[in-house]
């Protein structure tokens, strides 16, 4: 099961109007039990039926695309999403066959998600590019079709899969949140904006080029995930959440760790597994992202199974690390340029009142 971005930016100001928060939230914790049985469990179940449990993984980014979205951005931007996941699908499966056209497509699927940040549609956007990148590293096996990144009917098998997960959450959380009032999408300015699109498109094509080019290992995946998860609208914003993400990547490995040496037992730590991740929910939305971290990081490593669990484990902590270093670098080019930009005009500015 792959980890997610934080779907709920908190900004300072709600931070500091939060300082009492409550750890656990029994609300929360009881919507998040509802959407898991009522969206993940059904979605799940009809792909591995279908197409065998490989595509459960791959199932479960449709579904955050579709969720997530009607959240955050509704009804109608989680449908477009969703359809154009459907339609990027059997690109994206075949942009991995070669690097450039890997880094290309992730470049112009991160181009499109910076340009939703003016209407703030971004955090859940955000989910697209991240099944893209998974598709294009580690396409789902299936029980009835052979792995073939070229291949007609593998490909329609992953459009299906991807309609079936992305569809159904969409169609399912339109009727359960008809009486509710969802949060409205931020909008951005458009210097932070059009920050944002240059930097997350240049990071995410460049790590997709060197993970496809060196290493195309499914577990290189989660250098990906960490710079779409920690690039955020805003420099600030940004480092803030990737110091959060690196600590909560190390919290985690370690606990889950200690976990898979105790219960080598690969049901068991898929049920704690799942438990960690009705956990992770309560803090969506919290000003603690890197507890919402630091659980859905066992969540991954323990549903991966006993056999590949300690390989998981080291392997999530590293490229995490890695991307919230290249993130870093990212962003203190940026301030470099900002910085000069800004005395540029400065300096224009005093030279023009002077010649006045």
């Amino acid at each position: 099961m792959p980890g997610a971005a934080d779907p709920i930016k908190t900004s300072p100001a709600e931070s500091a109007s939060k300082p009492h928060e409550p750890l656990f939230r029994p609300a929360v914790l009881k919507l998040a039990a509802v959407v898991l049985l009522v969206t993940v469990v059904p979605v799940l179940t009809i792909v591995i039926l279908l197409f065998g449990s490989g595509a459960a993984t791959t199932a479960i980014f449709g579904v955050l695309v579709g969720m997530l979205n009607i959240v955050l951005g509704g009804r109608n931007t989680a449908f477009a999403a969703s359809f154009a996941l459907i339609i990027m699908a059997p690109i994206s499966v075949m942009a991995g066959l070669n690097p450039v056209t890997g880094a290309a497509v992730m470049a112009i699927s991160c181009l499109a998600i910076g340009a939703s940040a003016g209407w703030g549609l971004q955090r859940g956007l955000s989910m697209l590019p991240l099944a893209i990148a998974f598709l294009i590293i580690s396409p789902p096996a299936v029980s009835n079709t052979p792995t073939d990144r070229i291949s007609t009917p593998y490909l329609l098998t992953v459009v299906a899969i991807m309609a079936i997960s992305s569809l159904i959450p969409v169609i399912v959380l339109t009727f359960l949140l008809r009486h509710k009032e969802l949060p409205k999408p931020q909008r951005n300015n458009r210097a932070d904006s059009i920050e944002y699109a240059i930097i997350i498109s240049v990071t995410t094509s460049v790590a997709m080029f060197g993970v496809l080019a060196i290493h195309p290992s499914p577990y290189s995946f989660w250098l990906l995930l960490t710079l779409i998860a920690v690039v955020q609208v805003g420099p600030q914003a940004s480092l803030r959440k990737t110091i959060q993400r690196a600590s909560g990547t190390v919290i985690g490995g370690a606990v889950a760790a200690v976990v898979v040496i105790l219960i080598p037992n690969s049901t068991v730590l898929f049920a704690i597994g799942m438990l960690m991740l009705l956990v992770a929910f309560n803090f969506i939305g919290s000003t603690r992202y890197w507890l919402y971290i630091a659980c859905m990081t066992p969540t991954i490593v323990l549903t991966s199974g006993a056999p590949a669990a300690a390989s998981t484990d080291v392997a999530r902590v590293s490229y995490t690390l890695i991307g919230a270093a290249l993130a870093i670098v990212a962003f203190a080019i940026s301030h470099v340029f900002r910085t000069y930009k800004a005395s540029r005009s400065h300096s224009n500015n005093a030279a023009t009142t002077q010649g006045a």
